[in-house]
């Protein structure tokens, strides 16, 4: 009975990542075809234009749940509010509370790595890393 609950369940799995793929590869193609279009018109105007000296632009995804400076604004009032030295998943608890965001794991991990990201591009200039006492391998971060 598990036994069937597992395969079942591992199947429809693969089914998903298979439906992504196919999704994926349709917008590669379809992207590959606007490259090569766009290729085709440099050409067009500048023969000699060596396109290998072109190179690919990072892509960033925006975060649905904070507007541009959100978080880091957030952040550093979160810090400010509690008054002693924060984990940066505490942190990130008190964001989500205050935006009233019902919370699962996946979500508070997302979300937590936008605040590390935060915490670290201010290391040094707003913000500093205290070790945690008693608490091994633990970071806590304070407004410096």
């Amino acid at each position: 009975m598990a036994e069937s609950l597992v395969v079942s369940g591992l199947v429809s799995k693969r089914a998903e990542v298979a439906g992504q793929i196919a999704s994926f590869q349709t917008q590669i193609t379809r992207l590959q075809d606007a490259l090569s279009h766009l290729d085709g018109s440099i050409k067009l105007f500048a023969p000699d234009y060596d396109l290998r000296t072109v190179k690919a632009r990072r892509t960033n995804e925006r975060n649905q749940y904070f507007n541009r400076g959100e978080a880091q604004r957030m952040t550093l009032d979160a810090m400010r509010e509690a008054g002693s030295a924060s984990t940066t998943r505490e942190i990130t608890i008190r964001l989500l509370k205050r935006k009233g965001i019902e919370a699962d794991a996946a979500l508070v991990a997302r979300i937590q790595k936008n605040v590390i990201a935060v915490l670290h591009r201010q290391d040094g200039h707003l913000v500093k890393q205290v070790d945690a006492e008693g608490e091994p391998g633990v970071v806590k971060w304070v407004i410096a």
